[in-house]
Order: C-alpha cells, then structure tokens, then sequence
C-alpha cells in the first residue's frame, strides 16, 4: 500500500525529491542480493494470504463469529488479501527488476490500486471504532439484528466506495511518468492522498477510541460508586445463606413428594408459595410469581433480595430425582465485559497499523517541505513495514481472541 514511492532513489537524485524512481542502473553485483530481498518479500505474501484467508474462513463457518465488528474484520482482511494479490507482487517485481517494462494503463491501474487498498484498510479500522462506540456507548441500539445488519452493510459500501473515489483520479490522467517509471508523479496528490487516505481517518479513529474510554471510565467509576454506597458485600452473605437453607430443605421435602414431574420454583422470603427469587430476575428472562408478596424479614435483607442477580431453579426430572441449578451471572455485565474486551483488541489492532504506516507517511511529507536527504534503504524499509501489517492481524486476533483462536485450530485440524 505505498501510494507514493516504489523503487530506489538514484544515486544522484535531489534531496526534495518526493519520488523514488525505477531504474535499471543498479550493477549486477547487487542481484544476489535483490533475489534473496525478494524471496523475503515473496515470503510475505503468503503470510499475508495465509492469515487473512483464515479470518474469512473462520468468520463464514463460525455462527458465534459472525457479528458487526467480525464482518468489518472480514472487510479489512479482504483489503490485506487484495494487498497480497495485487499490489505486492508488482512492487516485488519493480524492486527485482529496477525498472517498469508495461504499458502506462497498467501502472495507473497498478498505483490506484496501491492507494486504494491503503485507504480501505485505515477507513476499515476507522468503521470498526464506530461501530465500537456505538456498542459501548448505546448497547440497546447496538443489539438490534435488523439494525445492526443493515449498519454494517452500510459501513462497508461507504468504506469500500470512498477508497475507490479518493484514489480513482489516477485513472484519468492525473499521473504522468517516464516510460520506465511507475511512481505516483503528481505532488499535489501526494499530499491529497496522504492527508485523505491516512491522517483524517486516523485522527478520527483516534477521537472516536478517545470517546470509547471515557465512557467505559465513567461507567466503571458509577458501578465503584454503587457499590460502596450500598455496602453491597456486607449484607450479602446472610440472605444468600439463609436462600441455600431454605431451597435444601424444599428439595428435601420434593425428594419425599410423589407428585408427577413438574417444573418448581421456591421462595425464601414466603415459603408457602413454590419460588425462591433473588432480586432482578426478570432481567435472566425469568418471571416472578405474581401472587407472592414480599414479606420484610426480621434482619432486614428484603432489600437486599431485590438487589442480587442470582435465582435458584428447582426442576423434577421424570425419574423422580431434582436438579437444582443456581444462576449467578448477569448476562448484561457479561455483555459489557464481552465489549470492552473486543473494543481492547481493536485498539491493538489499530495501535499496530499506525505504528507499522505512521513512519512512511511522515517521511512523504517530510520529502516535499524539506531539504532532508532521506537514505533509500530506511524509506524501502518504512514501505515494506507498512505491508507488514497485513500479516500482523490475524496474530492480534489469534493472541486476543479466543473464538478466533477456537475457529482457526478448527480449520488447521480438518
């Protein structure tokens, strides 16, 4: 994905020259070396097609795997594939060879191409921190399936038409080269496409995972204060203890009964009616019985129930015997851990791109507004560090990611 510079500078080119142009000057003594660069650089590709292909593979398999944020993954590693396909081996060919040997509609088509997918990668990671904030931020909107399908096909046709529309003037003329060149010869759209295609969607991506912590700070500082001013732990182990208690001897009593099998649940806070609820339950999918009342009990835990997240269920199996399950976990803090953990990876993920393209863009422009003599080896090396990251995502989703890491042994094992 380098929109700006493909080849070794010449020995003799000036120093604010923006370009590297190809050429065929370098002596035969340098070859060994170039065929053991390109063997590395060919190396890469597979890497690159490899990993990325795994992700698609996983995400299209994997029901648990098919979500908002894992279709927007699967879009930037269709970007990195066509990286792989498209673009890198026409610059492996270029770095070999030192010169370009097609037609001039090839080499527009080849650095659009170049543009294009660099520009879709950093407007991927740019859909995917929205698409994060609007998870932490506003979950009820988030969770709608109609909603949420049609956000992400949205998503992706806007990402994929705007890295198409910023870098499509290549096409029509706008690039005009030497005959065994293949650089992107036009200043003004180096500028255009690096402040475009990079620094925009990068500042906002930045702003909008900027956004993301605050809320998750505010939200963990609100359940902290919560939770000491209620003195939550303090009152919670004798309502719980006496709950055990009292479903024991229910199911006791139910161990005793011929009654035909039944579902039954028990109440500690009024023992003639048959459920035992803890607080909140309705937000598990259960519902309360509504002819128990509540009676305040002697220690004053009554409260306290209607604060707990956790029910015993007492079900008898047609055998005779009971199961007793008690369920303690609320699935909207599971929800909310789920997300920031995502949102955690993702921020990786774009903390890697930045680190891995950041370099060549500021070289660019460091080349067009001033007089710095960059060395041809560390630029070839800010480019090929660039297309490192490619391969670098799926590592990030293997290492951070357990469903991910589940999917791809899946498919390495068949």
């Amino acid at each position: 994905m380098d929109p700006l510079n493909l080849s070794w500078y010449d020995d003799d080119l000036e120093s604010r020259n923006w370009s590297r142009p190809f050429n065929g000057s370098e002596g035969k003594a340098d070859r060994p070396h170039y065929n053991y660069y390109a063997m590395l650089l060919t190396l890469l590709i597979f890497v690159i097609v490899f990993g990325n292909v795994l992700v698609c593979m996983a995400v299209s398999r994997e029901k648990a795997l098919q979500t908002t944020t894992n279709y927007l993954i699967v879009s930037l590693a269709v970007a990195d594939l066509l990286v792989a396909t498209l673009v890198m081996p026409w610059v492996v060919y270029l770095e070999v060879v030192g010169e370009w040997k097609f037609s001039r509609i090839h080499c527009d088509i080849f650095v659009t191409l170049d543009v294009m997918m660099c520009t879709a990668s950093i407007l991927n990671l740019c859909a995917i921190s929205i698409d994060r904030y609007t998870a932490v931020a506003m979950p009820m909107l988030y969770n709608t399936r109609y909603s949420s399908k049609r956000r992400v096909t949205v998503m992706i046709t806007i990402v994929w038409v705007l890295s198409f529309t910023i870098s499509c003037p290549l096409l029509f003329g706008l690039n005009n080269t030497d005959q065994n060149e293949c650089i992107i010869a036009n200043p003004a759209f180096v500028v255009y496409s690096s402040l475009v295609s990079f620094y925009v969607p990068f500042l906002v991506t930045l702003l909008v995972y900027i956004k993301i912590y605050i809320v998750l700070r505010r939200r963990r500082k609100r359940v902290n204060t919560k939770r000491s001013s209620r003195a939550f732990r303090a009152n919670l182990k004798a309502p719980l203890k006496e709950a055990a208690r009292r479903a024991q001897e229910l199911e006791m009593e139910m161990l005793s009964s011929t009654s035909p099998p039944e579902r039954t649940r028990y109440s500690p806070i009024a023992p003639s009616h048959h459920q035992l609820t803890l607080p909140n339950a309705s937000h598990h999918g259960l519902h309360s019985t509504p002819d128990s009342p509540a009676k305040p009990e002697k220690n004053g835990h009554a409260k306290d129930h209607t604060r707990i997240a956790k029910f015993f269920e007492i079900q008898t199996m047609p055998n005779g015997k009971t199961r007793t399950s008690l369920k303690t976990i609320s699935r909207r803090k599971l929800s909310q851990q789920k997300e920031k953990k995502a949102t955690q990876m993702l921020a990786i993920v774009l903390g890697v791109f930045i680190v891995c393209w950041l370099p060549f863009f500021i070289t660019h422009i460091l080349n067009i507004h001033c007089d710095c003599n960059i060395p041809p080896v560390l630029y070839s090396a800010f480019t090929w560090l660039g297309y490192v990251n490619s391969a670098v995502n799926p590592i990030i989703y293997t290492t951070f990611n357990i469903e991910f890491r589940k999917a791809f042994l899946k498919i390495l094992h068949c």
